[in-house]
């Protein structure tokens, strides 16, 4: 084997390799990278990334052409016309390259072994998966891959006739090439925008965004959303173009401007939103012939984002934490709690309808801010886990050892309430739970013999927001081990407590289900609760003996408050 090339002198020839982290292969691969730099495409979208991959080189070994295959697929104009330079015929016509994304580390040597004379074997260190529908999946720790490729001789140069679906890339390139978007659905009662996490090419943005939102949602969101956005509709039929001041608009497609005016508006909403949610589309406006909404339409839906006024339990009652220190009389929220030792309040959205818990954890406690709801205890004869409340009328919670369902209690009467089957989560202790403002993605922190597991579903409802059951669960990463709490702090990213898996300290984190990850300042008090929110200027936390903390984001700061279970609405 040739020695290896300094990786410096490879990046400083690479050009583009050194921008989107390519490095360098195993010493079969040659000196000069496959990868290559020019102007971007007239099929290109506005601001995004461009490299371009180069034909397999003279005489190349087989090695070589694995290798050049590989980086190859950063270019993927005209349907990765160049990477399909490395294939037989046939293996040209078969090999999907959307069937999916393995990303390998930036810093590591692609190696390629012989398997026998026209079998080679592609090892890689895989750190993130995406799916052919752009979800990515961000592994625990690296895991070896091997990837066989069957090469052939076409006219005396190598070829490979059998290729994997999908595409490889490094962590680098593959965070220049991609990056994350909010495909926006619509709750059962079409209200409310509900965000899907999924990664698209920059370079295909908006075409990429509308196929994602015309294909319908992931598995987690099945069933619980609806689209007025028509599945028979082209992509392709949008234009994306640079108005004079530089801002983009898209031109929607006539199956958009041609329904029907509310289904327009809640299409276009979707639109609107999706494409925003990119970063090289975030300053885009929708246009049909004239501005849209058109022909005296209400504005569209909003994205909805968590509460900014904080609250807590006090020593008796409710308290609004920014009044608590200055004016501790004008801090009761609920005149009908006041009197009442509570744990683990919540405030409705409308800042009228409250949930909490008994002192003991358990009775759930209804009432309301203005006596518009008579104080009824809900439910009794277990231990619950802190309620959340929608605005559908209905205030969620769960026995801390569940039974597979959970409780959404009816604000207007117990006559109405449901019980929510969530088989999935029979025989697990509850450990929190909380809705999104969307009202219909819940987060259920839940453990069991094998530990803490954090999983996001949606609630399937009927047309009037009667909640029916759970979608099956999706996993989610909380970086921190032994967690004991989750709850929204942006309509795409939660905030977590537990402790940091190195130190075994406490530990908060906000994160991202993008992957992104944001420690908060490092706890001197045992804190044993945590509530924060985008939309809110200080984060607060519980500690075990009563007293609140609060945090600017640099440091934490002790108050006079006393209280426990700081929250948000």
């Amino acid at each position: 084997m040739r020695p290896t090339p300094d990786r410096r002198l490879v990046l400083r020839a690479a050009g583009a390799v050194a921008l989107l982290g390519l490095g360098t292969a195993c010493a079969r691969i040659p000196v000069d990278s496959p990868v290559a730099s020019r102007e971007v495409g007239g099929g290109t979208q506005p601001g995004a990334p461009y490299v371009r991959a180069l034909p397999p080189a003279e005489d190349a070994s087989p090695e070589e052409i694995v290798i050049g295959f590989i980086h190859a697929g950063v270019g993927l104009e005209d349907d990765y016309a160049v990477a399909r330079e490395y294939l037989t015929g046939d293996a040209l016509e078969s090999w999907d390259p959307d069937g999916g994304v393995t990303v390998y580390s930036s810093s590591q040597d692609l190696q390629v072994d012989a398997a026998d004379e026209e079998t080679y074997v592609l090892v890689v260190e895989a750190i993130a998966t995406m799916d052919a529908t752009g979800a990515r999946q961000l592994l625990s720790s690296p895991a070896g891959r091997e990837t066989f490729f069957a090469l052939t001789e076409v006219d005396g140069q190598w070829r490979i006739s059998s290729a994997p679906d999908g595409i490889f890339l490094s962590e680098a390139a593959f965070e220049t090439l991609y990056a994350p978007a909010r495909i926006y659905f619509l709750d059962s009662r079409q209200v409310h925008l509900v965000p899907d996490q999924r990664w698209v090419s920059l370079q295909r943005g908006s075409d990429a965004v509308l196929s994602l939102l015309i294909d319908g949602p992931a598995p987690h969101l099945r069933d619980a959303v609806t689209s007025a956005v028509p599945g028979t509709l082209d992509p392709m039929d949008a234009v994306v173009s640079t108005r004079e001041d530089g801002s983009l608009q898209v031109t929607v497609p006539a199956a958009i401007r041609d329904l029907p005016s509310p289904r327009r508006r809640l299409a276009v909403s979707q639109i609107e939103a999706s494409l925003r949610s990119l970063r090289t589309l975030s300053g885009i406006r929708a246009l049909a012939g004239e501005e849209i909404p058109v022909d005296g339409e209400s504005q569209g839906l909003e994205r909805e984002l968590p509460g900014h006024r904080p609250i807590a339990a006090g020593e008796l009652g409710v308290i609004a934490l920014t009044e608590a220190e200055t004016d501790p009389d004008s801090a009761q929220l609920v005149p009908e709690l006041a009197g009442i030792p509570l744990r683990r309040p919540t405030l409705a959205r409308n800042g009228v309808h409250v949930a909490a818990l008994s002192a003991d954890e358990s009775v759930v406690l209804l009432a309301a801010t203005d006596a518009s709801v008579p104080l009824r205890e809900a439910a009794s004869g277990g231990v619950f886990v802190g309620p959340r409340i929608d605005d559908a009328g209905y205030v969620w919670t769960s026995a801390r050892s569940s039974a597979g369902v959970l409780l959404a209690l009816a604000i207007a009467g117990p006559e109405q309430d449901v019980q929510v089957d969530a088989a999935w989560l029979a025989g697990r202790q509850i450990l929190s739970l909380d809705l999104a403002p969307d009202a219909t993605r819940l987060l259920v922190l839940s453990s069991d013999a094998g530990g803490a597991r954090l999983d996001l579903c949606a609630i399937r409802r009927d047309p009037d927001g009667i909640p029916m059951s759970l979608t099956e669960p999706l996993a989610l990463r909380t970086f921190v081990s032994h967690t004991v709490q989750a709850g929204w702090y942006d309509e795409m990213a939660v905030i977590v407590l537990g402790e940091d898996p190195s130190a075994g300290e406490p530990r908060a984190l906000v994160v991202d289900l993008a992957g992104e990850r944001d420690p908060l300042p490092e706890f001197t008090h045992e804190v044993v609760s945590v509530a924060g929110t985008v939309v809110a200027e200080t984060v607060w936390a519980g500690t075990a003996d009563g007293q609140l903390l609060r945090s600017d984001g640099e440091s934490w700061s002790t108050t006079s408050i006393i209280g426990r279970d700081p929250a948000f609405y």
